[in-house]
């Protein structure tokens, strides 16, 4: 360009403070060139410096306070522990829901919190409640502890197992527990399948008695001779020297010398004369198998910050050189950054291959350059938008990466609308940055506008509320960056590389862009418009079938034909199996059933060709929580006689031939009825809550509420594909009431007497706790096992009296045989009882489900016995309260766009009609469901939201070409529009199928793993065909009826006094 023409270009720019920035970039390759290397450099190692996870963390928002009560009983929990404090943080500000579960030897209270309320806070509130209680905690209850839950998720579980026995097992465990811990980057490390030590001192009734004893003698002098205590100091002329006793024992063979009495002849009888000491494990019956070997489980977790990947390499170069007892084996039990980097790659692997099919279909459909750094809006505005990531606490997930697909068509869109008319601007005779400049200010307003109504739709889904809304964040914050990046490179890095003359395209490739440029061109003109035209001639009738392709998809939805599955299942690589007996069930049956469980298993993989399970974990007495890598983390791990998990960890998808939902339903039709049983569940996929139904019921009569328990249950069993049902009222364990008899209150005996003695003989009496390298092991004085295991063991106790004789209990007291629930749980104040199933996702959704119970079932079960309360609980109610969430976030969204639209477009009625494109864009993506075979869900929702960001930008553009052309020319309203559709189809066109291609791997993906992503991929891909149709032919058509048919009407109507010319009409402006 010479001198003179860049003078006139620059003065020919315009003076406003935009157009010279505009212009600063598009004359200034360098400036341009180092704004764009510093978003692909810089965000380049701000992606290295990102973590890695496979979903985004979810804040509990829930305070417990848990307090131990060894050897009570679920109603003296209720009434010692939780009802009181419920009582006490009840009211707290920032607290919404309090619930609570008394259990034998253990109450908990929850607070469910509000969101974004000052943690720390409400913390502080709740101690201090719990502090101003009087006379709390009940004697032998332990202090209590209150907690803010922090997601914490696991890494990686190494089992170590052995032949040998438990307790060389457990040294081997320690070994590599202390090993990891070394590791600078772990700080998490714990076991789970093994008992904890304890010292127990056994002492039978017939050594209390030959040796005159009472069990409270022995503890007693236990607890004063195993001791470290300061007696003060001495100062003498050369310095103060420290007095204490240094005597606590810290092992068993420790307390064998303890002096239990000294006799006047100096005989001293000894703790070892009377007691046997057992250094050893809990008392409680404990089997962890891995592939048929006694085993320990040893857990690595990471906190929000830390990066998963890294620990797991740090882990694996440590077993190369880990030396590991002998008979002791170690084996990776579960690492879940295979399943992060896998489930990543494959997200990495389809966005790839979309973006290399967006970049080949711009090079036919655009010139070499301008294809070129349209494409390069991808990278660049990915790169970018890294840059901010850590400053919202945004990390790489399957989520996060999920908002980097969806928005790819929405980054190229822009480009492709500014490149475009900066390309127009070169064809009307500009050169230089003149085009440029113009280029962008042609569009600006309108691709502005458009992508900030997309901001703020997906900006919204950021302000739900709940589970929901913590996982979709990471998405949301993704695409508004993304898109904040897009408009940087598409009005300022864009037009300096535009505003360059000539063509990059040589031969063969401009002749093939030529005939494909040739060939749209024909087909717009020739085909296209003819169509429009008589869209907007017979528009009555295009809107007829407008409207009747959104009443195909509600009745779509409606029949049931698409279902609705709020949060679809989502493939895991284990499955489970939880089983639970009546509390007090002996261990022996358990196990039994156990090892059925597990048998059944290994014939599932027998069937399966042995290529569907990589090994087995069976845990009886308790169960062993692994973490899925699920939101929400790993619940804690739990042990008693009655319950069993068997848990299995799958081969990978490149091997196994069915799915975890197919292995489960083979494994639960394997293992079929196991008599006695409360509840037998299976899990295959990460969420483990998304198919269940969960509900509350409550009523002031005991009586009533059970046989209203025992017809709900009766009739929601009646819908076809629920399975698994249960509910919390279950009796707890036999247990024997002590009434004093008349000798004993004579005796001068007390209840408090009675009780206080059998504890010490039968739960044992606490002396003192031991810290053992990194546990607190306690120790315990009570009767040996062998005497604790009949009624004949509690007759034979004999009871010491105020006197110091004895008495039998027989004679002091009556036992009457009873029996409470297993657990009682409590909703702010209110005793409830839960019931749930789980859906088969087969058969029926969760969301008909809850239909039938909620319209159908509940009413008439009110009916039958009034005074009952229904609610909702865990997934149930989290669904319920997400959904209207998320439908008032929407309507506010909706709100704000046409704001944003009616401010842009100078009009209240053309963002009406720019809407028309969405419903038809969501009916579109319900027919792609249907006609792929997918469910609803709220990924699909997401889809949806993204296409219709990509409806309002081009219908927006159209629209603003659509004025343009009304305020230059002297067209018609009908002319106008037909004009503006034939010049806004090319980027329509371009943006429709960049779309498309963009998810076409996806559509096509057939990895177990992507099932979940496939449906947002549905939405957008599908959906914007629709959309397209839409925008092409309905808007013309609504544009013309509101023009032509609608405001001639209404002027009529009002009689206006004078009537405006024909030449008038066409001239004037469109109506607002």
């Amino acid at each position: 360009m010479s001198e003179t023409q860049t003078s006139d270009s620059n003065t020919s720019i315009g003076k406003s403070g935009g157009d010279r920035l505009l212009a600063a970039f598009a004359g200034n390759s360098v400036a341009a060139n180092l704004t764009m290397l510093v978003m692909l450099i810089g965000g380049f190692f701000a992606w290295k410096n990102l973590t890695t996870e496979v979903f985004p963390t979810v804040d509990l928002g829930i305070a417990t306070i848990s307090v131990p009560y060894p050897g009570a009983t679920p109603s003296e929990v209720e009434e010692g522990i939780t009802r009181r404090l419920e009582e006490a943080i009840l009211g707290i500000d920032g607290v919404d829901r309090v619930r609570s579960t008394a259990l034998e030897n253990y109450g908990v209270v929850s607070a469910e919190l509000k969101d974004r309320v000052d943690l720390v806070k409400v913390r502080n509130d709740i101690e201090t409640a719990v502090d101003r209680l009087a006379d709390f905690p009940p004697l032998d209850a332990e202090n209590p502890d209150v907690v803010i839950a922090e997601t914490v998720s696991d890494v990686m579980a190494l089992v170590v197992s052995s032949e040998g026995g438990e307790m060389e097992l457990r040294k081997g465990a320690e070994l590599l527990e202390q090993a990891l811990l070394a590791l600078p980057s772990i700080s998490l490390v714990s076991m789970d399948g093994a008992r904890d030590y304890e010292i127990a001192i056994e002492v039978s009734e017939e050594a209390l008695r030959r040796y005159d004893l009472s069990m409270s003698q022995v503890a007693a002098a236990v607890r004063v001779s195993s001791l470290n205590l300061s007696a003060g100091e001495l100062r003498t002329d050369s310095g103060d020297l420290l007095l204490r006793t240094n005597e606590k024992r810290l092992s068993g063979r420790e307390f064998d010398d303890i002096v239990l009495r000294a006799a006047p002849d100096g005989s001293i009888l000894r703790l070892r004369d009377v007691a046997r000491i057992r250094d050893g494990f809990a008392d409680f019956d404990l089997i962890n198998q891995y592939q048929g070997r006694q085993s320990v489980v040893v857990k690595v977790q990471k906190s929000e910050t830390e990066d998963a990947i890294g620990i797991a390499a740090d882990i694996r170069t440590m077993l190369q050189t880990f030396e590991a007892p002998a008979g002791i084996d170690i084996a990776v039990l579960s690492d879940q950054t295979v399943l992060i980097e896998s489930r990543i790659s494959l997200l990495v692997k389809n966005g790839l291959l979309g973006f290399v099919l967006v970049f080949l279909f711009l090079v036919l459909m655009l010139d070499l350059r301008l294809a070129i750094w349209v494409a390069m809006g991808v990278p660049i505005s990915f790169l970018g938008a890294f840059l901010f990531f850590g400053a919202f606490d945004v990390n790489i997930n399957m989520i996060s990466l999920f908002g980097l697909i969806i928005v790819i068509g929405v980054v190229v869109d822009d480009a492709v609308v500014v490149g475009e008319n900066i390309a127009a601007e070169r064809e009307s005779g500009h050169v230089g940055t003149l085009a440029a400049v113009n280029g962008v200010k042609g569009v600006l307003a309108p691709v502005f506008v458009g992508v900030l109504t997309t901001m703020v739709a997906f900006g919204a889904l950021a302000l739900v509320s709940g589970t929901f809304g913590q996982i979709m964040r990471d998405a949301s914050i993704v695409v508004v960056v993304v898109l904040t990046m897009s408009l940087v490179e598409a009005f300022f890095i864009l037009p300096a590389h535009l505003a360059h003359p000539g063509s990059w395209s040589r031969y063969p490739l401009d002749m093939v862009q030529q005939r494909v440029g040739t060939w749209v061109k024909r087909f717009r003109d020739e085909w296209l418009v003819p169509k429009i035209a008589r869209a907007v001639h017979r528009r009555w009738l295009t809107m007829l079938g407008w409207f009747g392709l959104i009443l195909v998809a509600v009745t779509l939805v409606a029949s049931g034909a698409v279902k609705f599955v709020f949060f679809p299942a989502l493939e895991s690589d284990r499955i489970s199996a939880q089983l639970t007996f009546p509390i007090g069930t002996p261990f022996g049956i358990t196990r039994a059933a156990s090892e059925t469980i597990a048998a059944a298993a290994n014939e599932v993989n027998t069937q399966s060709g042995g290529t569907a399970f990589e090994s087995t974990l069976v845990t009886i007495g308790g169960r062993i929580s692994l973490g899925t890598g699920g939101p929400g983390g790993a619940p804690g791990s739990t042990f008693a006689s009655h319950i069993a998990s068997v848990q299995i960890q799958l081969n990978p998808d490149s091997i196994r031939k069915q799915s975890a939902a197919e292995l489960e339903r083979l494994w639960r039709a394997e293992v079929g009825v196991i008599p006695g049983t409360e509840s037998l569940t299976f899990q295959s996929d990460f969420i483990g809550g998304g198919s269940s139904v969960d509900y509350e019921l409550s009523h002031q009569d005991d009586v009533t509420l059970m046989r209203a328990i025992d017809v709900f249950k009766e009739e929601i069993g009646t819908i076809e594909g629920m399975t698994e049902l249960q509910d919390s009222a279950n009796p707890g364990k036999r247990q024997y009431d002590i009434e004093l008899t008349r000798a004993g209150e004579a005796a001068g005996l007390s209840p408090a007497d009675i009780a206080r003695q059998l504890r010490q003989h039968f739960f044992g009496e606490e002396v003192h706790r031991i810290q053992r390298g990194r546990q607190e092991l306690k120790v315990m004085v009570r009767y040996p096992r062998d005497q604790r295991n009949s009624t004949r063991d509690l007759m034979n106790v004999r009871i010491r009296l105020a006197d110091g004789t004895e008495a039998p209990l027989s004679a002091m007291a009556r036992t009457i045989e009873s029996r409470s629930y297993s657990e009682i749980n409590r909703v702010d104040g209110r005793r409830i009882v839960s019931v749930s199933g789980k859906v088969d996702p087969d058969v029926t959704t969760f969301t008909d489900a809850t239909s039938i119970i909620d319209n159908t079932v509940i009413p008439a079960l009110v009916r039958e016995f009034p005074g009952l309360h229904v609610d909702k609980s865990g997934f149930s109610r989290e669904q319920t309260e997400d959904l209207a969430s998320i439908l008032s976030v929407f309507v506010f969204a909706l709100l704000i766009m046409y704001a944003l639209l009616a401010a842009e477009l100078k009009s209240y009625v053309q963002p009406l009609i720019i809407a028309a494109g969405i419903p038809a864009g969501a009916a579109g993506a319900v027919i792609g469901h249907l006609l792929l075979g997918y469910d609803i869900s709220f990924i699909s929702i997401f889809g949806m939201v993204a296409l219709t960001g990509v409806v309002v930008n081009d219908s927006l553009v159209m629209i603003d070409r659509y004025n343009n052309i009304r305020r230059t020319t002297n067209l018609a309203a009908t002319e106008a529009i037909v004009l503006a559709s034939q010049r806004r189809f090319r980027a329509i066109f371009l943006t429709t199928a960049t779309t498309s291609l963009g998810l076409a791997p996806m559509l096509l993906e057939r990895s177990i793993s992507a099932q979940f992503l496939i449906p947002m991929a549905v939405s957008l891909a599908i959906g914007i065909l629709f959309a397209s149709v839409i925008i092409l032919f309905v808007v013309p058509a609504l544009v013309a009826i509101v023009e032509e048919d609608l405001t001639p009407f209404f002027l009529r109507r009002l009689k206006r006094p004078r009537e405006p010319s024909t030449s008038e009409q066409q001239a004037s402006a469109p109506i607002r």
